[in-house]
Parts: C-alpha cells; structure tokens; sequence
C-alpha cells in the first residue's frame, strides 16, 4: 500500500502543481513589488531616520563632539559607515569610538576654543619645539586638520596626564 493514492481521473495531482506553480508565481510577484525591494524608497526611509537622528542628537551637544572626532581623525571623517556622510550621522564618530576609537586610544571630546590666535599660534609653535613627535603627528601636527588647535588638544587629553609643559618658556616666570 502506497502513501499516496491516485484517486479517480488522475486530475488532483496536476490540479496542485498548478497551484504551487501559482502560488510560487504570486509570492515572487509580490515580492518584486514590494516596498522592501524598492531601493529608492529605502534609501529615502534611511535617509529621514538619519535626519530624525541627527537633530535630535544636535539638541543634545553630538554635532560639536561629532565634528571634533571628524577633524582629529580623517580616516573616519571619510569612513562609509562612521563618516561625516555616512548612513550613521552624527552619531557615526560616537559609535565608531564605542566600538572602535576606545580600544584604539582615540580622543571623543570637544575642541578647545581659541580666544586669541596669534597667542595660541605661539603656544603652539612653543609645544611642538618641545615635543617633536606631536609636531609629526597626524592627529596633533603641524600638517593636522587641527592646525593650531592640536597642541593644546593633544595637552589637554594626554600631555597633561604625561607630565607635559604647556606655554612658552621664555614667558615663564621663576619662583
């Protein structure tokens, strides 16, 4: 005795194939037509969750944090996911420093302001004499996004803790 039966006419076979042909016809159909495949409006669905996102990051102190990690590192400025004009936003530099930037020692704080430049751009000259690595460096250099701004940022977040002198010396008065 055999599982399937061939019932009367032989019909009911061919009658289900059609409606798995059929079936398997409107699912593919639908799926063709489906909003999930439509890359455009998907695209614009992402592109306002990201807008939503960075304005409601921007009200709470992000986009300065943001753009600090952007200026210090170019690698993730650029970055597809992390970067500036990543899918991420604004929140791109503080994700990438929570799963990445810690462990690699990066900086996620803001820029110092700079009251005067021309003293700063002493200041700065005056710290890169004195610690040339920073001056070579990427990050801090004299050839970094940060400009002027690097020295005191790399003072402020590592030179300090490393016992680093800030200021000119030839300013300095003796005890």
């Amino acid at each position: 005795m055999t599982m399937i039966k061939k019932i009367k006419g032989g019909h009911e076979p061919w009658i289900i194939a059609v409606i798995i042909l059929l079936s398997i016809f409107l699912w593919v159909h639908g799926l063709q037509t489906s909003q999930i495949l439509d890359a455009e409006l998907q695209a614009q669905k992402l592109k306002a969750a990201v807008q939503l996102r960075d304005t409601a990051a921007d009200r709470t102190g992000e986009l300065p944090l943001a753009r600090a990690y952007w200026l210090r590192y170019e690698d993730i400025k650029h970055h597809p996911l992390y970067g500036e004009n990543g899918p991420l936003g604004i929140s791109g530099a503080r994700e990438h420093f929570r799963q990445h930037g810690r462990h690699e020692g990066r900086i996620h704080g803001p820029l110092a302001e700079l009251e005067d430049p021309e003293k700063e751009r002493d200041l700065a000259e005056a710290y890169w004499g004195r610690y040339p690595e920073v001056a070579e460096s990427q990050v801090w250099g004299r050839k970094s996004a940060l400009g002027i701004r690097g020295p005191r940022d790399h003072y402020r977040y590592i030179g300090r803790q490393q016992k680093r002198i800030w200021g000119n010396l030839e300013n300095r008065r003796g005890p």
